[in-house]
């Protein structure tokens, strides 16, 4: 006989027709919440240490090319901009957040109170993304979405310090799944609206976008390597690119379409990390499809599919 699984977390209210959404509103292993937990802030902390503290004190100090009036329109009146870095001393300001940030992303990366850290990681996090813009991409933008995911999903329930199961404790353990269904709207909209803004480019059907994108020293890593292939190849994969950010938000949520169209997104980001000029992006975004794997059955106790309900009451009891 299976143990009764632990219900770890609390059930929001959803309005009218949200609440009776069972795909929104039903539990899932806390497995897959604890392994997004885990992989994002192993993505945030080599962030910071690669590619923050490399340069910091050049691109957020006042004495370099940085400081908190480098975009001081951002800040003005009917402006909903902010940042931390303008509430410190510029003396010693921009290197404390740097400090918390990186030690609360540690804190999140063991599980301790993956509220709180998870919070301070995201609250630093928009704090250099708000007062230099300049230096990142929608892969910032997809860090902080995934934190505040992580922060509010009950992430450390395993896998962490401050988990729910001890020893002996056979119990499936599941939580909330909200923050993982949302996570997965906000991925589906990011690639359909992604591939509608490259469908209606002509360069983008033209196919050729891809081959100059790929030979253009602004954006390519490997140009020299880039002109050996065909120029079909490169339009095909132009294509290829358009058809599956379009299609994706049909086709993940379909069982059998489901994993090709997983694994062809995690081709796609490992090809554009190793090619492109993208920053983390595709890390980021990669780490967004750690929920779809089924830790569960390998890692805890037990489990079920992503798409099989644990039908909870409203609000679930808090048990940690």
């Amino acid at each position: 006989m299976n143990p009764e699984p632990r219900l770890v977390g609390i059930q929001p209210w959803f309005p009218g027709f949200l609440g009776r959404w069972g795909w929104l509103t039903e539990a899932i292993p806390a497995e897959r919440m604890a392994a997004l937990r885990i992989v994002t802030a192993i993505i945030v902390i080599a962030d910071i240490l690669f590619s923050y503290l490399p340069d910091f004190a050049t691109l957020f100090s006042p004495a370099g090319l940085g400081g908190r009036d480098l975009y001081p329109w951002r800040f003005q009146d009917g402006q909903y901009f902010w940042s931390i870095i303008r509430w410190l001393p510029d003396s010693w300001g921009p290197g404390a957040l740097m400090a918390v940030w990186l030690g609360s992303a540690v804190a999140l990366l063991v599980g301790w109170r993956p509220f709180v850290s998870g919070l301070v990681v995201w609250a630093c996090g928009v704090s250099v993304w708000n007062i230099n813009p300049g230096l990142h991409n929608g892969g910032d933008r997809m860090r902080n979405t995934l934190l505040l995911a992580v922060a509010v999903s009950c992430s450390a329930s395993v896998w962490g310090v401050s988990s729910v199961r001890r020893s002996g404790d056979q119990r499936p353990v599941f939580v909330p799944g909200w923050p993982a269904k949302i996570l997965i709207v906000q991925l589906a909209v990011l690639y359909f609206f992604g591939g509608w803004y490259k469908v209606i480019s002509p360069a983008w059907r033209s196919g050729y976008v891809m081959y100059f994108a790929s030979h253009d020293l602004a954006w390519s890593m490997t140009p020299s390597q880039s002109s050996s292939l065909p120029v079909g190849i490169h339009m095909l994969s132009a294509w290829v690119t358009v058809a599956w950010e379009l299609g994706f938000p049909v086709l993940v949520m379909m069982r059998g379409t489901r994993p090709a169209t997983l694994c062809l997104g995690v081709l796609f980001h490992l090809v554009t990390f190793f090619t492109l000029e993208v920053g983390c992006f595709a890390l980021y975004s990669l780490a967004a499809y750690v929920v779809f794997v089924p830790w569960e059955r390998y890692f805890g106790t037990g489990g079920s599919e992503f798409a099989t309900v644990v039908r909870t009451p409203s609000p679930l009891s808090i048990q940690k």
